[in-house]
């Protein structure tokens, strides 16, 4: 996966309580003076790699999991998009706290994809240092994640740092 991120928050001018759309029903992009986005081709590019390079890893652990060889493996399907972009979009001192099924928010935090699966095969607790790619431990018990990202941002948020916190949880966490 591309490790390379580029801080690309911006403060959005937008302050109206009026809903924002930036996609038709038909998922054509709406241009909004305020979210703006030009990628390059390359750019792109990567961020469809991302996605599909996340999509075969999926594939074949839901494989290995139908044949006994990890003890469980959460499915990302359908949520490739969603992980590629928001955790592409951090920058290099924000952190991340996932559920249990964020896999291509780990591989482009540079998680390794075969640390992941150690994990899932239960022969680690986790495998990867969280401060080395601030991708923090997955979390089975739902919604506790939410928690941890708060405490964290809190912490930040006292030491003056400049960085963010990411939390991603599903509906039952929420």
């Amino acid at each position: 996966m591309n490790t390379s991120r580029t801080d690309r928050r911006r403060q959005p001018r937008h302050r109206s309580d009026d809903p924002i759309q930036l996609l038709t029903p038909e998922g054509e992009r709406l241009h909004h003076p305020d979210y703006d986005i030009d990628l390059s081709p390359e750019e792109l590019r990567g961020l469809y790699r991302d996605m599909a390079t996340a999509r075969r890893i999926d594939a074949e652990a839901v494989i290995l999991q139908r044949q006994g060889e990890l003890a469980l493996w959460p499915s990302l399907l359908g949520q490739e998009a969603a992980q590629v972009g928001s955790a592409r979009a951090l920058a290099d001192t924000d952190h991340l706290f996932p559920s249990y099924r964020d896999h291509a928010a780990a591989l482009c935090q540079g998680v390794d994809a075969l640390t992941l699966l150690t994990m899932f095969r239960g022969v680690t607790n986790g495998g990867w240092d969280p401060r080395t790619h601030n991708f923090h431990l997955y979390t089975l018990v739902i919604g506790s994640q939410a928690l941890h990202a708060t405490g964290y941002a809190m912490g930040v948020a006292k030491d003056g740092a400049d960085s963010g916190v990411i939390a991603y949880f599903g509906d039952g966490a929420s």
